[in-house]
């Protein structure tokens, strides 16, 4: 995966090499927000979803308690190297971008960099569901539920953008009500950029409601804030879970 991803990105710059002026750019960053995003994800989820689980079923979980170590202890070094991980595989292909930005002429690209930040706390949010769910069922259901918060996380964001330009009726008392309660995907200036204008890709298509185009702005710090509190509560439900759960 993480050769995998350098390859990738490898394979970003050079595809944008064929264009010029602002298509090369668009093309470059689309590229590189697609990479970071479904990469991430593939890479998050598994991450995540074999945090407890696997160990625990076979037993070498019950080893490192009955050596001393207590459960709190081993669920917080488990996904304390899990969180490594990811951010180790994040930030070797943020630098990878960044030497294809510097190869394509682009200069080091402060947007996308930002980009990488975003992309990591929900990239985190996603993982920390999958480690929550490890801690009481299996590696396939724990990704399920795992892909299932980040896409609710992305609907919240979505769906109160198009609350706020009044595009969903009365439904948009209920989105904002919900929005306050679940965790939310961080959007990068350079990407709700990217979406406006249609160049996104496949990591921000362009949204329309009725014919009517959906800005999704900008993440504030609140949202970031926001959803990092979510993180720290999945931590906590993993530690939980581990403490509940029968080790071989």
């Amino acid at each position: 995966m993480f050769g995998a991803g350098l390859l990738a990105a490898a394979a970003v710059a050079a595809a944008a090499a064929a264009e010029s002026g602002l298509d090369r750019e668009d093309q470059f960053r689309s590229g590189a927000a697609s990479l970071l995003l479904l990469g991430g994800l593939v890479a998050a989820v598994p991450l995540g979803a074999g945090a407890l689980n696997r160990d625990a079923a076979g037993g070498h979980l019950g080893l490192l308690v009955g050596s001393g170590a207590s459960r709190r202890e081993v669920a917080a070094a488990v996904l304390l190297a899990r969180v490594a991980a990811l951010i180790a595989i994040v930030a070797a292909w943020a630098v990878a971008l960044q030497i294809g930005s510097l190869a394509l002429g682009l200069g080091l690209d402060g947007p996308l960099a930002v980009h990488s930040l975003a992309v990591f706390v929900s990239l985190l949010l996603t993982m920390l569901a999958a480690g929550a769910a490890s801690s009481v069922v299996g590696p396939v259901p724990a990704g399920a539920f795992a892909v299932a918060v980040f896409i609710s996380a992305q609907a919240a964001v979505n769906l109160k953008a198009a609350a706020d330009q009044d595009l969903i009726g009365t439904a948009g008392g209920l989105v904002n009500a919900l929005y306050y309660v679940v965790p939310r995907a961080i959007v990068s200036p350079m990407i709700a950029d990217l979406q406006a204008r249609d160049v996104g890709g496949p990591a921000a298509p362009s949204l329309e409601i009725n014919d009517n185009p959906v800005l999704v702005p900008a993440s504030g710090w609140g949202s970031v804030l926001w959803t990092l509190a979510w993180c720290a509560l999945l931590a906590i439900a993993c530690v939980g879970g581990l403490r509940r759960r029968p080790l071989a």
